[in-house]
This record gives structure tokens, sequence and C-alpha cells, in this order.
């Protein structure tokens, strides 16, 4: 009987974008999921709210391009397009540390605020416009059917939900620390999702394709914080950090163990942002705790720079790199483990 080897699959970014995922738009027309060059301008276009709009367009021309005020001679397009080169991580980090640091003034704690609350309001209402479509459930039918196997995992960093709309009706699947998983393929989102919410009174998080206030985490690499509540005094946990509740928390643990137990660690789409500090924790705490060392997958046009990043920082003995996602979801799951054994 052949022994099982149990892969993890990580889904970045890079993974929605490759798979096709895209929202329609105004006349017809169709717009890809945003990775970092268009991030700002596609959130942007797809916020709901117009106060948040402004606030988090101004506060990225101030604090990020050096104006006084976005500049209001010139059209949406031609602004946006201005923010192309601001880093999402980076964002986040700063208003994170805004919040946190000592010495940051009343006046500026409560503008972070304001802006860190818009822009984590905003993450399920615009990645929410991005469903599955035709390709990208033709692709993710050919890397369930060649790689996954019930006995792994995977796990999304991404907001949307791309990939399980796009599996077929029949697989079992669900969503680990959020719902049972027994004899179904488990799915774990460490930074949340466009269809979770978060039940006060029941203090869970349950899934609700229609839900009007997100469960996320945002990327940045302060995962945890505490705010002290004006009204009482008493420190709170805040929306869009790790610690907002129990189960958020447990995700990252469940993540943390199907680490330990794989043989490969398989990332696709994932180009280990520098911000991401926390998830390069993880790694690295899993690697001290194994006996032995996993193989690593890359699957990345940019799978060159990425692997020879990743072991300048980490103990691995074997990377595999793929350069794109059609490239990987051809090759068969004995195709990997052959170049794995080599």
């Amino acid at each position: 009987m052949r022994k099982k080897r149990k892969f993890v699959y990580f889904l970045g970014a890079g993974a929605s974008f490759a798979a096709g995922a895209s929202a329609s738009v105004q006349a017809g027309g169709r717009i890809a999921i945003p990775t970092q060059a268009l991030f700002w301008s596609t959130f942007l276009r797809f916020c709901e709210s117009k106060e948040s709009r402004r606030t988090i367009e101004g506060f990225l021309f101030r604090y990020f391009l050096g104006y006084a005020k976005a500049p209001s001679r010139l059209d949406s397009t031609k602004r946006r397009r201005q923010l192309s080169s601001i880093d999402v991580e980076e964002v986040f980090t700063f208003l994170s540390e805004r919040v946190r640091s000592p010495s940051t003034s009343p006046q500026l704690r409560t503008y972070s605020l304001k802006v860190w609350t818009a822009l984590v309001s905003e993450i399920g209402n615009v990645f929410g416009r991005f469903g599955a479509n035709t390709k990208t459930r033709s692709t993710y039918h050919g890397l369930l059917e060649a790689h996954i196997r019930r006995f792994d995992a995977v796990v999304s960093f991404n907001y949307d939900t791309v990939f399980e709309d796009s599996l077929p009706a029949s697989e079992n699947w669900a969503y680990e620390g959020v719902q049972r998983t027994e004899n179904a393929l488990p799915v774990l989102k460490p930074h949340g999702s466009v269809n979770w919410q978060y039940n006060i009174e029941t203090q869970c998080i349950e899934v609700n394709d229609h839900t009007q206030k997100s469960v996320v985490v945002a990327p940045t690499h302060l995962k945890f914080v505490s705010i002290t509540s004006q009204d009482s005094g008493k420190a709170k946990q805040a929306d869009g950090y790790l610690d907002q509740c129990d189960q958020i928390q447990d995700i990252w643990s469940s993540m943390e163990e199907q680490m330990k137990a794989a043989r490969a660690l398989v990332f696709i789409g994932y180009s280990f942002p520098i911000a991401d500090l926390y998830f390069s924790s993880v790694l690295r705490s899993v690697l001290a705790d194994r006996d032995t060392t996993p193989d690593v997958v890359i699957v990345n046009p940019d799978a060159v720079a990425i692997s020879e990043r990743l072991t300048k920082r980490f103990s691995l003995d074997k990377v595999v790199r793929y350069f794109d996602l059609a490239q990987f979801v051809q090759a068969s799951r004995d195709d990997v483990i052959s170049q794995l054994n080599s």
C-alpha cells in the first residue's frame, strides 16, 4: 500500500490572478483581481463608501506621496494610477505602528484608526466582487484532480472565495477552525474571508455569503493589537487583527500543525512579502520543531528570486520551481514527487 505523503498548498494573491479571477464593470468589461501594481486603483474603484474612498485616497497621497491632499484637478483614473508604487503591506504596517506607538500624537492616532477602519471595512466589499468563472473553475478543477488529495490541506491567504467557489459541487471540503472537517478537505484561511462574519452572541465565526462586515486580518507584520477604549478605559481587540476572535488564532495554530505533518509545502502565487513577518516566524518554528525538513514547491512567475530568497532565510533542503500555474496544473502529483526525489 502506497504511503500517504501529505502536501499543504498555500494560495496567495497571485493564485487567484493566475486562475483568471475577475469582476464585471460597466459596459460589459471585466477587471482582473488586483495584485500589487493595480491594488490601490482597483481597491478604490470598488469601495462602496465614498467617504472611505476619500479618506483612504487622501491618506495615501499625504503620507506616501508627499501631497498636502489628493490632487483634485486630475480625474480619478489618473489619480489612482499615481498610487501604483505604494506597497500594500507597508501601508497597513504603518497604520498599525502609529496606532500602537507611544510617541504617536492623539491626533495622528485618531486619524490612523479612521483610515484603518475604512480600509478593513472595505476589504470585504472589494474582494467580494471577485467570484468563480469558467476559467477559475477549469484551473482549480485541474489542480484538485491532478494534485490535491483528501489527506492534504489548503491554506488560502486570500480574502476572496475564488478557490472555494470554483471547486466542483461534489467535492467535500470545509473551513478548518470554522466548520467541522471530518472526512473533508480542510481549507484554512488565516487572513479571514469575505464570507465570514462574527456573531457577537455566540462569539463564533459564521459563513454567510451576504455578510455586511467580513472577518479579515489585514496584511501587516503587527498581527496583534490592543486599543484602549475611550469610553471604558479598558483594552479591547480591534477589527483587522489576528486577536479579534479566538477562532482566527485557532486557525493559525491549526495551520502550523498541518505544516508540521506535511511532506511538502506548495506555495502558489505567494511571494513571501517582507511585511508578513508573522507567517515567516511560523515557518521558522515549523522547521525547527520537525525531525525532517519539508520540501518546498514554488509556483510563481518570479520563482527563481523567491526560491533564492527563501534558501537564504530558511534551512531548506529541496526547492522545486514552477513558473506558471497552468504549467503546474498540467503536471501530476507524481511528477512533483519525482522532482522532489531527484
